[in-house]
This record gives structure tokens, C-alpha cells and sequence, in this order.
């Protein structure tokens, strides 16, 4: 044995890059292997002979590499695995729990063996081994429940593989994480001297226009192609699903299945990985909460076996995943007892809230329904800390449930961190940055509406805007007040304002606070929405994430800085912070429940309705838009056959509806608008001749009454058709070189 140590040693010493491609192709051929031994059981009677050939080619594969390192105990170990997936290959025998569970044992350990080859022969492997074994004789061999112990952490020799890229076979490289990361922060401080440069640019001369220009793609795509280098499937961490719920399904006696789809959906590697223990407690919860037994569902009217959904995809810039069961749901009067049990809420407290507020109670530290702890869930730990992981990453969280049809778990998370998308805005002489992904629609009040759209109610800033009562909070506010807002803080903020617009109403000038407009920026947070009021809104930029100085880190209002391409320094807004810090001025809060519910409890679109030529109305969902710029026709600038106009320092393509679709051609006015998409990173925007409002409705598409290239469909709102523009498309048509510039 010493022999083989020594050999293998030397190996490690003399040709490490040997061993790590041996280390990587293996992990390679175990990565689905575990979704194929369950899918070889779940089909036993009829097995994919394909299947079959894949995983026993992937298990002799490791054998042979394994044997020619000398690592004996990974050698032994697979041989055993060879040989009983041979017997199946030939109809010996059929993949029966018995051998698949024996199966991924060994697979375990191996993974086990491969994260650590230096100490390999550390790991004991004799009771799957000798399961194995004994499943080949025909034996019935007690299955082994051990849990494989990792090899020690330190040894005489710390021999560690080489930080350097390893060649791959095809057309692929493997590049070490630190590599990327560093690639990541220059693609970031490249960012910061583009925008730093294009605000020096001479826009006056040509020459350096047009260099500061293709500098803006050049860097625009380098950042896209990096980003891209960091996304990994999220399938790496779901893919281990199906294998949890066979195993929780067995250990609670219970039938359940687990349908994944979207695993090819990529989010980038920093995010995927802090998703795995969150979701991971999500899928344990549906087994262990929500799912019935087999009894309690055929009792129900239900199917014997229960159902987990699991779906992720890419939405509005952002990355969704809905995991969704169809057991018992959440039933509300149990949460209020047992909050109540436990001292978390007060009696009253409870009165006061909503149903959809009483639900996210779940996520309280230490709350749980179940009435004593079990290995599988139990001891109130873990609903708390996904909110918060998800929070952290810069995303929402969002439980909903009905008693006796299931519960669903939404998260939406931004595609990476280290660089975002940021409206800029400035407070007192100071500027800050809000992160797209929490923002729902600017708003700038004019003259009049500043006193007749702001209202005070229960001692409490709000503003009417379209017809819902929307909450504000006032930047300034919280920026002076270092301790969260009492309920008197909030009525002590609300009466100075107010004794300020009379002042500003009957005064013979304007203060210096109260102006004649007033923006502000409507901002979801968690399941509310509320208004931001800023001193002024300076426009969009892509922003480089920097992490927030120690001595500052604990404010809970900040979620990081930035560089701004002046060289001045941004503070990233933290919108949840936020709003915790002003949450006894949310009490009032129209929740996303609310918000986006109709009366007849249809989910509702914030739409933003605009006219192009003079008898079509058309509609874009206001997620999908970054910004809507004022211009002056004049300054519109021809190329041929195409349009541009500089906006942010930025060579803009101008796309015509008309060009792309049959609709009366722009009406031209002096002044026109330009929609800004959100999901391009080439400049391109619509040009509008008119805009009419933004429209929260009940949107169902309709695909059949004027089906043309370049829509989405049609919607009757407001009495009149509207034609739902699909961005994306337009783009393809006009620009079919840029299909590639679309972000995902």
C-alpha cells in the first residue's frame, strides 16, 4: 500500500496537470450520472439501453484512469460499480432500488475520493463495497447508512494542484475561479474609465466622437462576453434534486415526485452557489410541510403520489425560479397560533395585518408549524435565512398559498453582481445609485399636482397616484435620521411637510425645499411598493460594484459604491434597507397583493401606452423600460438609411415603428420621446410621437386578431386596440447583425 501512496505522490509532484485533468473529466462523467440511475429506475421494466451504455461507459472510465494513478481504493471501488451495471447491460438484472441505491452510494463516494485524491485512501469504502458485492452474489446485504467520513483536512504532504488553466479536450478550456475573478474586476475598471472618458470626449470633433464611440462597444461587448464566462447552468445545483426528494419521500413514507425544467437557464457562479442550501430548504420544506401522505391525499380527491415544480428562466433582465407543490398549503389560523404561541406578534398585531403579511410570518427566525422537530424540518430554522440569502444577492422573495391546493415560493434574482444597472439620482449635493432591478416608474409631480396628488392620511405622507394610495418616504429624511423611524418620526415628518406646503400655498415666495415639482421614484420592496422622494433624478449608467468600507458596512440603508464615470463617489442605495428603516411609514403600504391584484383577482401589468403614427395605440410592459428620453427632432443625426442621436454620451440607433411594421408612419413633432429598452447593450430606442399614461390592467394577449412579425399581440384597453410592441424582434428586423447584442 505504501508503494501505491508513494507512486501517486510522485505523480502529484512530477505531473500535476495529469491528475488534474484527471480529477476534472471524472467529475465531468459523475455530474448527471445521479439523474441517470433514477431515470434507469424510474423506467426499470423498459431501461434506456443508452442510458445503460452512458453510465457504465462513465463509471469505467473513472476505473481506468483511477487505476492507472494507482489510486487503489477509487479502483476498487468503481470495478465493483462496473460490474453490476454490466449484469443490467446484459438484462441480468433490472435497476431495482435495491441496486440503484448501492449505486449512488458509490458515487458518492467516489465525488467524495475525487475532492480530495491526495488522501484518497482515507476514505473507508468497505460497507458499499461489500454491498455491492453482496447484491452481485445475490445476498441480501443490510444497506449501509453510514455517512462517508471526508479524508483529513491536512496531512504530512499538502501537495496542491496547480491555480494555472487546464487544456480540455475539444474546444473548451478550464480557467481556475481567481482567473475569472480578476478578469471580472478589470472588465469592471474598464467600465469606469469608459464612462469616464465619454464624458470628456470632444463631441465636436468627429474623429474623437466616433473613437469614444467604438471604445463604448468594444467595452460593451468585452463585458458581455465576460459576464457570460462566469454564467453556469443552474442545473449544477438542481440537478441533485430529484435524488433529495426519492430519498425524503422514503424516509417519511410519503409518494412524491419532482419536475424540473429550465436547468439550462445560466446565473452567474457567485449567485448560483449561495442559491444551493436556500433552495435546497425549500424542496425539504415541500416534502416535509407540504406534501401529504398517501392516505391524506386520496382522502383529499388527490393523486396518491405528490407533485414538486420546479421552474427557473430568465425574466425582464432578471432570473426567476418558482418552485410550486400541490399538497396541503398554509393553512393562516394555524401561523397566527402559532406566532402567537411562540411571542413573535402580539394579538393585536396580528388584527392589523393582511393575509398575504400573515403568510410571510413563515419567515420569521425560529417560526415553524410543525409541532416537534424531525431530521427532515422542524426546528424553525431556514425559512429566515433564504429571505435573507436572497435579499443579500440584490432579490425579492415572495410566498404564496392555498389551503389544500399547494404552495408556491417565488424568487427573482439580478443575472450578476459585480456589474448593474443603476438610475442615478442626487440628495442634497450627494449622489446615489438605485439598483433597475428594484425600480417600477419615475415620477415627476409639476405645479398644481405637487399639492393636490400629495396627501396626508392617519399622520402619514402619501400620493395618489392613477387612483392607489402609494406611501412616500423622503430621502433626505432618512439620510438625517440615523435611527429607525418610530411611528412618531413618521407623523413628526409628515406635519413639518405639511406645514410647509401651507407656507409655499399662501406665501409670497417658494421656499428652497418645497419647488414647483417634486420627483420621486417608485421602488418594490419585498411585497410592497413605496415612493422615494430625491432632490433630482440625473439619468441611467451601468455601475461597477464596489463592497461598502468597514466602518459603514452595518448601516442597513447601503448595499455597496460605486465610481461614477466624473470620478465622484456613489453610495448603492439598499431599497429593502430602506425600506425597514422607514417601515412604521409603510404601515400604510399597498401591498404587491393589492397592487397588482384586480378586483377580480387577475394579476395586473403596469403598462406604458404610447402613440407612433397617428391612429395606433401601442403598449410595452414598463419593466422592460429603462427610460423614456425627451429630444429634439434637429438633433437626430442620418447615416444612410438609419437614425442616431446622442444620448448619455452615446451614439443612440432611432427605430421607427413604421420601418419595422404596417403602421402609419412617426408623426413628427419638434419634441419627441425615446423609450430606452432595458435588456439591450447596444443604445437603441423608440421613437414616440406620444405618450399617453402608464395603465396598471388585466393584459391577455390576444395572438389571432392581427398577428404580425414584431408583436407580441393585442389587448383592447381603454376602449381602443393596442398593438404590444415585442422589442426584441423589432430589433432583429431593423438591426439583424445586433440579434446577438441582446442581453439574456
Amino acid at each position: 500500500m505504501n508503494d501505491v501512496n508513494e507512486k501517486f505522490d510522485d505523480l502529484l509532484l512530477n505531473d500535476p496537470e495529469l491528475v488534474a485533468n484527471f480529477i476534472a473529466e471524472s467529475k465531468e462523467h459523475l455530474e448527471s450520472i445521479e439523474d441517470d440511475f433514477l431515470n434507469l429506475e424510474k423506467h426499470k421494466d423498459h431501461p434506456d439501453q443508452e442510458l445503460l451504455n452512458k453510465v457504465f461507459r462513465a463509471i469505467h472510465s473513472v476505473k481506468g484512469a483511477a487505476g492507472f494513478l494507482s489510486l487503489d481504493n477509487m479502483t476498487r471501488l468503481a470495478h465493483v460499480m462496473e460490474t453490476l451495471l454490466a449484469d443490467m447491460r446484459s438484462g441480468k438484472i433490472l435497476a431495482e432500488s435495491q441496486y440503484v441505491d448501492a449505486l449512488l452510494a458509490g458515487v458518492d463516494l467516489l465525488a467524495l475520493m475525487l475532492d480530495d485524491v491526495a488522501h484518497h485512501q482515507d476514505v473507508d469504502i468497505t460497507g458499499v463495497h461489500d454491498r455491492l458485492t453482496g447484491l452481485l452474489e445475490g445476498g441480501a446485504t443490510a444497506p449501509d447508512r453510514s455517512v462517508p467520513k471526508p479524508p483529513p483536512a491536512a496531512a504530512a504532504k499538502d501537495i496542491r494542484l496547480p491555480e494555472k488553466a487546464v487544456a480540455d479536450r475539444g474546444d473548451t478550456v478550464r480557467i481556475p475561479v481567481d482567473t475569472l475573478d480578476k478578469l471580472m474586476l478589470q472588465a469592471g475598471e474598464l467600465v469606469l474609465v469608459r464612462n469616464q472618458h465619454l464624458l470628456a470626449v470632444d463631441e465636436s470633433d468627429p474623429a474623437s466622437r466616433s473613437i469614444a464611440h467604438r471604445l463604448d462597444l468594444v467595452t460593451a461587448e468585452l463585458q458581455e462576453t465576460i459576464i457570460r464566462t462566469r454564467m453556469q447552468p443552474i442545473g449544477r445545483i438542481i440537478g441533485k434534486f430529484p435524488r433529495i426528494v426519492r430519498e425524503l419521500g422514503k424516509r417519511l413514507g410519503k409518494q412524491i415526485r419532482i419536475d424540473i425544467s429550465g436547468s439550462e437557464a445560466e446565473l452567474d457562479k457567485t449567485i448560483l452557489e449561495s442559491l444551493t442550501d436556500p433552495l435546497t430548504h425549500i424542496i425539504r420544506n415541500c416534502c416535509g410541510h407540504g406534501i401529504e401522505s398517501s392516505a391524506e391525499r386520496v382522502q383529499a380527491g388527490k393523486p396518491e403520489t405528490g407533485l414538486i415544480t420546479l421552474n427557473a428562466f430568465h425574466e425582464a433582465g432578471r432570473f426567476s425560479i418558482e418552485i410550486r407543490d400541490d399538497g396541503r398549503g398554509i393553512d393562516l389560523s394555524l401561523i397566527r397560533k402559532k406566532v402567537t404561541q411562540k411571542s413573535l406578534k402580539t394579538a393585536a398585531e396580528l388584527e392589523q395585518m393582511s393575509d398575504k403579511e400573515i403568510l410571510h410570518l413563515v419567515v420569521l427566525p425560529g417560526f415553524s408549524t410543525a409541532d416537534e422537530a424531525s431530521q427532515v424540518s422542524g426546528r424553525g430554522v431556514g425559512m429566515d435565512v433564504v429571505k435573507n440569502t436572497v435579499e443579500k444577492l440584490g432579490g425579492s422573495f415572495e410566498i404564496v398559498s392555498a389551503v389544500g391546493e399547494g404552495t408556491a415560493v417565488n424568487l427573482r434574482l439580478p443575472l450578476t453582481l459585480a456589474i448593474m444597472p443603476a438610475l442615478i439620482v442626487s440628495q442634497n449635493g450627494n449622489l446615489f445609485a438605485i439598483p433597475q432591478n428594484s425600480l417600477v416608474e419615475l415620477v415627476c409631480l409639476y405645479d398644481e399636482d405637487v399639492w393636490t396628488k400629495m396627501e396626508y392620511a392617519d399622520g402619514l405622507e402619501i400620493c395618489r397616484l392613477r387612483g392607489r394610495l402609494l406611501p412616500m418616504v423622503r430621502l433626505s429624511e432618512v439620510l438625517a435620521r440615523p435611527m429607525r423611524f418610530s411611528r412618531e418620526t413618521g407623523v413628526e415628518v409628515a406635519k413639518k411637510y405639511q406645514q410647509q406646503e401651507m407656507v409655499d400655498k399662501t406665501g409670497p415666495e417658494k421656499t428652497a425645499e418645497f419647488r414647483e415639482s417634486l420627483n420621486f421614484v417608485v421602488l418594490r420592496a419585498d411585497n410592497s411598493r413605496y415612493g422615494l422622494i430625491v432632490d433630482s433624478i440625473l439619468g441611467t449608467e451601468e455601475i461597477v460594484v464596489k463592497p461598502m468600507h468597514r466602518a459603514v458596512k452595518s448601516l442597513g440603508i447601503y448595499a455597496g459604491a460605486t465610481i461614477m464615470g466624473n470620478g465622484k463617489v456613489a453610495l448603492i442605495l439598499d431599497i429593502e434597507g430602506i425600506a425597514r428603516h422607514a417601515e412604521t411609514m409603510l404601515d400604510i403600504a399597498v401591498t404587491a397583493e393589492d397592487s397588482d391584484k384586480d378586483a377580480a383577482g387577475q394579476d395586473l401589468q403596469s403598462v406604458l401606452l404610447f402613440r407612433s403614427g397617428p391612429k395606433e395605440q401601442f403598449a410595452m410592459p414598463v419593466p422592460l423600460i429603462r427610460r423614456i428620453e425627451k429630444i429634439a427632432m434637429s438633433a437626430i443625426e442620418r447615416i444612410g438609411d438609419r437614425e442616431y442621436i446622442t444620448v448619455d454620451e452615446k451614439s443612440t440607433r432611432v427605430l421607427r415603428l413604421d420601418h419595422a411594421l404596417k403602421v402609419t408612419p412617426v408623426a413628427e413633432h419638434e419634441s419627441m420621446h425615446l423609450i430606452l429598452p432595458r435588456l439591450f447593450s447596444r443604445p437603441v430606442g423608440i421613437l414616440v410621437s406620444d405618450l399617453i399614461d402608464i395603465e396598471e390592467t388585466a393584459v391577455e394577449l390576444n395572438i389571432e386578431s392581427y398577428p404580425e412579425d414584431g408583436l407580441l399581440g393585442t389587448a383592447i384597453i381603454r376602449n381602443t386596440m393596442t398593438l404590444f410592441v415585442d422589442i426584441n424582434r423589432l430589433v432583429e428586423i431593423v438591426e439583424p447583425e445586433w440579434s446577438k447584442g441582446i442581453s439574456s
